[in-house]
């Protein structure tokens, strides 16, 4: 979708599809088309430049903020230049196609994937203790009498508090899928193309929503149905 001179298209997933996710990039910059930011709704927003064929690279930075001077050192060095970054967690970089990764051993990938993937969950709750904030706010007398009058905007309500409640349990979910599928990720960390072909997004949805389905299903059979407020 184009809007004015820029382009939007959805993310596939930094976190889980950062190697095929490296590929459309650069098949967007070699069609003239740079990533100039990312948004909270997870939309790349890409701008003209002329085109390049390059290889574009995507990193999840675990350390402090204070240190991302080096950390962008590092890159630089090896003959990476950053095109933008997200949260300063995930930063981008585009590079030469001969010139290699910055990780130059398995351990290495192994343990930046893992820290990642420990951001994720951590992240999840925080959707968790909005619907708790949202839960105890909806007891109010005056909440549940009005949506008491409204039942098919108390189930919509309802299912928007699960939702978020159930956010970190789906992110355990997608990690331990994941880890399953793709069991030797971190192997192919001088060969970010090579892993980018197996990766399936389309399958990989399908069956981690089945997954989730029937845990929920599962939860929902133990717990029984019920309402939040």
């Amino acid at each position: 979708m184009k809007i004015g001179n820029k382009k939007i298209i959805y993310s596939k997933g930094l976190a889980f599809y950062a190697e095929l996710e490296g590929q459309r990039l650069a098949k967007e910059l070699a069609e003239g088309w740079e990533i100039e930011s990312i948004n909270w709704f997870g939309f790349y927003k890409l701008k003209p430049v002329p085109k390049e064929n390059c290889q574009v690279t995507i990193d999840f930075y675990p350390g402090k903020k204070a240190d991302i001077p080096e950390y962008l050192e590092i890159y630089e060095a090896a003959g990476w230049e950053e095109i933008t970054r997200y949260r300063n967690r995930y930063f981008i970089f585009k590079a030469p196609e001969e010139i290699e990764s910055v990780y130059t051993d398995e351990e290495s990938f192994s343990t930046r994937i893992k820290r990642e993937h420990t951001w994720v969950l951590l992240n999840s709750f925080i959707p968790f203790l909005i619907g708790l904030l949202a839960i105890l706010i909806l007891k109010n007398p005056l909440f549940t009498s009005f949506f008491g009058k409204h039942v098919a905007l108390s189930f919509s309500v309802n299912a928007m508090v699960l939702f978020t409640l159930m956010f970190p349990l789906g992110c355990i979910l997608a990690i331990v899928y994941y880890k399953s599928i793709y069991l030797k990720r971190s192997s192919y960390f001088k060969q970010p193309q090579k892993f980018a072909i197996k990766q399936r997004f389309k399958r990989d949805v399908v069956l981690s929503l089945t997954l989730g389905g029937v845990v929920g299903g599962i939860i929902g059979f133990v717990f029984g149905y019920f309402n939040l407020f």
